[in-house]
Order: structure tokens, then C-alpha cells, then sequence
């Protein structure tokens, strides 16, 4: 018996997609059931066959009558991918956001192109701040060396650079001034 021929693919349930994949899809009841897409128009309408058989249709509204056996059906195809309307919004949703991303890329590079001095200026903005935040860390660094050098010096008796009036003395000798407990100092005044 030849297939039921239905729209431009010649199968029930099977679309011919504008890149020339076909796609295969069924319906139960308000479910729309998206079976994928195919290289030829046979396979999609195979698919639609083994999904028909699944959900018990009668033989009369598949495309081939050679399936005798929900089985035989199942090996043919791979179980479909259930598309409900809360797919179709994710979807929809998907593709706003897209689409605004997309417009808001062509005008950032229309901004760019009629006012490049916007562009020159803000990448000088961004090599001053990260030239900045370089020297700041470079400077972090050294002085966290210079203080642990300090530290060091400090507590094996070997004099400092800083004088008394140095701001980085109150913070040496609050550091080092730890290691001393009260014990030891009404040792040292015995």
C-alpha cells in the first residue's frame, strides 16, 4: 500500500524544513510530540510509524504498513521528545532575548563606528585603571615585604629602619608585640 501522502513531504506527520532536513512530529490529544529532525523524508516518516505504534494508533494512520509489532516499532525509532507549550514559551522566550542581544550588538558597533573618539577614550580609561590597580598591587607587595622583612629584623634583635614617628611603626610593633605575654613581664621585673 503506498504511504498516505500528506502536504509537500508525501508523509503523514513529516515536514520538509527550508534546509531541507525533514522534520517528523505527532499530536495526542493537545501534546504536541516533536520526533526530530531527518536527512530524508523515509526516515521521518519511519519515526512518525514507530510513534504511532506507541501511542496504539490504528495502522490506518501510519505510513507504512510493514510494522506488525510495538517491537518492531520501538527498534525503528528512538522514543520522541515530548514539546508542551511550557517548551514552546522557554522557547519563544529564548528567541526575545536573542533578538535583543542581537539589536544591541548592531547598535554598540553603529555607536563605534559614527564616534570612535568614544572608543579611544574609554579604552584609554581601562589601560589607566588596570595600569593603576597594577601599581597598587605592586605596591601592596612591596611594603608586605618591607613589613615582614621589618618583623623579622625586629624579633631576632637587629635594628629597624623605621624611627618611632614612622606610621609603619605603630603597625611593627603592634604585630611583634604579640609574642610577649604578662608572664614574662613580671619575669623582667624581678
Amino acid at each position: 500500500m503506498p504511504p498516505c501522502r500528506r502536504g509537500t513531504s508525501g508523509y503523514r506527520g513529516v515536514r520538509k524544513r527550508p534546509s531541507g532536513a525533514y522534520y517528523a512530529e505527532i499530536r495526542s490529544g493537545d501534546v504536541r510530540l516533536g520526533l526530530g529532525t531527518f536527512e530524508t523524508a523515509h526516515e521521518a516518516a519511519r519515526a512518525y510509524d514507530a510513534a504511532a505504534w506507541r501511542l496504539e494508533r490504528p495502522p490506518s494512520q501510519m505510513n507504512f504498513h510493514d510494522i506488525y509489532t510495538r517491537e518492531q516499532a520501538q527498534a525503528i525509532a528512538p522514543p520522541p521528545r515530548l514539546i508542551t507549550d511550557l517548551d514552546r514559551a522557554e522557547h519563544r522566550r529564548q528567541q526575545r532575548r536573542l533578538l535583543i542581544t542581537e539589536q544591541d550588538e548592531r547598535a554598540m558597533a553603529e555607536w563605534r563606528r559614527r564616534h570612535p573618539e568614544d572608543v579611544a577614550n574609554e579604552r584609554a580609561f581601562w589601560a589607566e585603571r588596570t595600569a593603576r590597580r597594577h601599581a597598587e598591587r605592586a605596591d601592596g607587595r612591596r611594603r608586605k615585604a618591607l613589613g615582614i622583612s621589618q618583623c623579622d629584623i625586629i624579633e631576632t634583635g637587629g635594628k629597624s629602619i623605621f624611627t618611632s614617628d614612622d606610621e609603619h611603626w605603630d603597625d611593627i610593633w603592634i604585630s611583634t608585640s604579640d609574642n610577649t605575654t604578662e608572664g614574662d613581664d613580671e619575669d623582667d621585673s624581678e
